[in-house]
């Protein structure tokens, strides 16, 4: 009896931790397959990428940031910033609209506070709009500002840069809103400052404290400024094909959509609490399931779908997370890689708004290293953005010399026209298209074209004087070649 017992005992503690040895095994062997999916990054090959493109598309200076959950695998400076001074992991950059993914951050820890909700109504909660705007704003909830799906168009009132949030706000109960029911992605950065002046109004606290208490304190980010001058750093703007130092101004009214500044080490730790679960250090920041939430898109947009200041979007079939920035003097792009458990950010200090059909330096930059952090080779286009800046100054040098020999011919009477009025028709309506309708298809007012393109400026004010001086001069000739009604003799 004793003896068959200890053999069906010993067969069930045999069978049992045959069973936890193959649970263990079978854990170690995932382990190991999914490690051996991600290799680890030439970290020597990313530096030389990063260098010969830099050096290639002629960008002044850069900072680049490559991390996992629980290490900074690269964090470097490169060239110089606009004073002249080397750029290095705590030179400061304005980020532009990866603004967002912090103003979503401040909301989410509020919501979880049980400050407000994601479906709470701005009309409810902004007096300022309720009282100016109607129901109209009832209809909108914080979900639909932190995802682009309120309505608010694109274009908004282009105010100064010393302009308050408060400020900001209050001229958007004029704006005319788009039907929000499609709960469609469209893009706006006034969403994002109505987001602001609602967490402002609820916790009775500024933005930027807000954005200090609620991300810079407890993620231990030190250097990062939200209006400070020590944290000013000077950009580039291009110059046809040249990039001249440009200072930024301070929006403090425009930091939780685009304005904030920052280093390449403080977006390092911010990457890296973004590929966690929640917490930092010992502290938990945010749930995982919040953390999920701002990452998960459920608003669609145009091959992506946008989260709460994330875009989601596939690269060359890798899932990642994403949003880049776009500034008067700065450019950036930031890339969570949530199945490799990798990011990077790269942030440079040169920008244009020219309408290329080539992405910015940056963006091409974060997506060539996020490819290689997903197991992909490093290699350059073709073409350079400096190339095409080539390519797109040469064709407006060319049709601004053909403009010059036309009018010159004009003004010495030798018209090339066979029909000047028409000519002169059609020159009028091509100066009210630049004024007019190029603003509109940049998406830019046309202040916002004569600060950020100077010289294509300059190009369309050259343009512009020869057409209306060529139109002017045909009118006359037309008027006094014109045949008259002989004068009357005198009865």
């Amino acid at each position: 009896m004793f003896s068959r017992f200890l053999s069906v005992f010993t067969g069930v503690f045999l069978h049992a931790n045959i069973a936890r040895l193959t649970t263990i095994l079978l854990f170690v062997f995932s382990s190991v397959s999914a490690f051996a999916q991600v290799p680890d990054p030439d970290l020597d090959a990313i530096e030389e990428h990063v260098r010969r493109t830099l050096e290639r598309d002629r960008v002044p200076g850069a900072a680049i940031a490559i991390v996992r959950r629980s290490q900074v695998l690269f964090l470097q400076g490169f060239g110089e910033d606009g004073r002249g001074r080397p750029v290095h992991e705590d030179t400061c950059f304005v980020i532009g609209s990866m603004s967002k993914a912090f103003t979503a951050l401040v909301a989410t820890r509020l919501i979880e506070a049980g400050r407000l909700a994601l479906d709470s109504p701005v009309g409810a909660t902004l007096s300022e709009l309720s009282d100016m705007g109607g129901s109209v704003w009832h209809d909108i909830t914080l979900r639909k500002l932190l995802t682009h799906t309120s309505g608010v168009p694109t274009r908004t009132p282009d105010l100064p840069p010393d302009t308050s949030l408060a400020h900001h706000v209050e001229v958007l109960a004029d704006v005319e809103l788009n039907d929000p029911s499609a709960a469609r992605h469209a893009y706006s950065s006034a969403n994002y400052l109505l987001a602001a002046r609602m967490l402002e109004t609820v916790s009775g606290t500024s933005f930027d404290i807000l954005l200090a208490d609620q991300v810079f304190t407890p993620l231990g980010i030190e250097q990062s400024r939200a209006r400070h001058e020590e944290c000013r750093s000077a950009g580039h703007q291009y110059w046809l094909v040249w990039p001249r130092p440009v200072d930024h101004p301070l929006e403090p009214g425009r930091l939780a959509t685009a304005g904030i500044t920052v280093s390449v080490s403080d977006m390092a730790k911010f990457l890296q609490f973004q590929l966690g679960d929640g917490t930092w250090g010992e502290e938990t920041v945010l749930s995982a399931a919040g953390l999920a939430e701002m990452h998960d898109g459920t608003a669609q947009g145009d091959g992506f779908t946008y989260g709460l200041g994330w875009r989601n979007a596939d690269l060359a079939g890798v899932r990642t997370v994403q949003h880049g920035g776009v500034l008067p003097g700065f450019r950036g792009k930031m890339i969570l890689l949530p199945e490799q458990d990798a990011a990077v950010v790269v942030l440079t200090n040169a920008s244009s708004v020219l309408p290329l059909p080539i992405q910015p330096t940056s963006h091409r930059l974060a997506n060539d290293i996020a490819l290689h952090l997903a197991g992909g080779p490093l290699g350059l286009p073709k073409l350079g953005y400096r190339t095409w800046l080539i390519l797109f100054w040469s064709g407006l040098g060319l049709v601004l010399l053909h403009q010059s020999v036309t009018f010159v011919r004009i003004v010495m009477g030798r018209d090339p026209a066979r029909h000047p009025l028409r000519s002169a028709a059609a020159d009028i309506v091509m100066v009210l298209a630049v004024v007019l309708a190029l603003p509109w298809a940049i998406g830019l007012s046309l202040r916002s074209i004569v600060v950020q393109t100077p010289d294509l400026t300059l190009w369309l004010a050259a343009m512009s004087t020869m057409a209306v001086c060529a139109a002017i001069i045909r009118v006359f000739r037309a008027w006094a070649d014109s045949p008259r009604a002989p004068a009357s003799p005198d009865t």
